[in-house]
């Protein structure tokens, strides 16, 4: 099994929205996304499961969609949004 290295990165659009490749330890994902990405009122961290596909709109390089684990090409991600579950944990004053 392929082990990823822990880097949170911006992928939303509208919505505040960061992931990273890998299934992480829910609690270390959060502490740095939360470092990455002061004031975003991140929360409701999950593991699922994604697919890069090509953005026909020409608006982004690539979108991710989850998949079912096993699907073609699907690789393991680690995802938080905004004010999902819990973000009043992780908040910053």
């Amino acid at each position: 099994m392929l082990k990823y290295p822990l880097e949170v990165n911006s992928v939303g659009s509208d919505t505040y929205i960061v992931m990273s490749r890998g299934h992480h330890d829910l609690r270390e994902f959060m502490v740095e996304a939360v470092k990455d990405y002061e004031g975003w009122n991140l929360g409701g961290a999950v593991h699922k499961w994604c697919k890069s596909v090509p953005d026909r709109s020409g608006e982004f390089d690539m979108r991710y969609v989850f998949v079912d684990e096993g699907t073609r090409g699907a690789w393991p991600a680690t995802y938080a949004f905004e004010y999902g579950e819990g973000y009043e944990e992780w908040k910053q004053p």
